[in-house]
């Protein structure tokens, strides 16, 4: 690429050597290349571009009011926090539950609901170390006269089912006549 003097010169124009640095500043300050040029256009131009993007967005937001966003934000933290609290409640009192049912099978209790009125359950549930206040608050009820009655050694469970009229066993033993037996004994010998 040419420069200012050559051009200059191809045009019959001469700067006396003292001056050419001064002419130099000056064009510099004053003028620029094509290069120049096109890289600002392009940026220009992608400025431009930025801000109609931008500007499309911005209509998005339009009549939108901020404050209510805002306060819808904050509602929703806030709901959202009661409902962590009430799930954190439901698990604290699952778990109480499952303590509470557990001490009084422990204990051979045989009406738990019954057991349960008698318990102090909202102080228990608060206490710090459940577990141990629950067994010693059942354990005074299985001392106490009017309320050992609820526990005890549990009903036997049934082995097998039975026959109301013959033996329980599959297997009927020696001596052990049922009517069943009886009968095929008496179908056998023809009397």
């Amino acid at each position: 690429m040419k420069g200012i003097l050559e051009i200059i010169k191809e045009f019959g124009l001469e700067i006396p050597t003292d001056k050419v640095k001064d002419f130099e500043k000056s064009v510099l300050e004053n003028y620029k290349t094509v290069k120049e040029v096109e890289t600002k256009d392009e940026t220009i131009k992608k400025l431009q571009d930025d801000a109609k993007v931008t500007k499309e967005a911005l209509e998005k937001f339009n009549g939108v009011d901020p404050t209510a966003l805002t306060k819808q934000i904050e509602d929703l933290k806030t709901d959202l926090a009661a409902k962590e609290t009430e799930f954190q409640t439901q698990l604290s009192d699952r778990d109480f539950s499952d303590n509470l049912n557990s001490a009084i099978s422990q204990a051979n209790g045989k009406n738990a609901k019954a057991i349960m009125a008698l318990l102090d359950q909202e102080q228990l549930k608060t206490s710090k170390n459940q577990k141990e206040d629950i067994a010693n608050a059942i354990k005074s009820l299985t001392e106490a006269n009017d309320s050992k009655m609820l526990f005890g050694e549990a009903q036997p469970a049934v082995v097998t089912k039975g026959n109301p009229i013959g033996a329980v066993s599959a297997e009927p033993a020696k001596g052990n006549i049922s009517l069943a037996n009886a009968l095929k004994e008496t179908y056998e010998k023809g009397e």
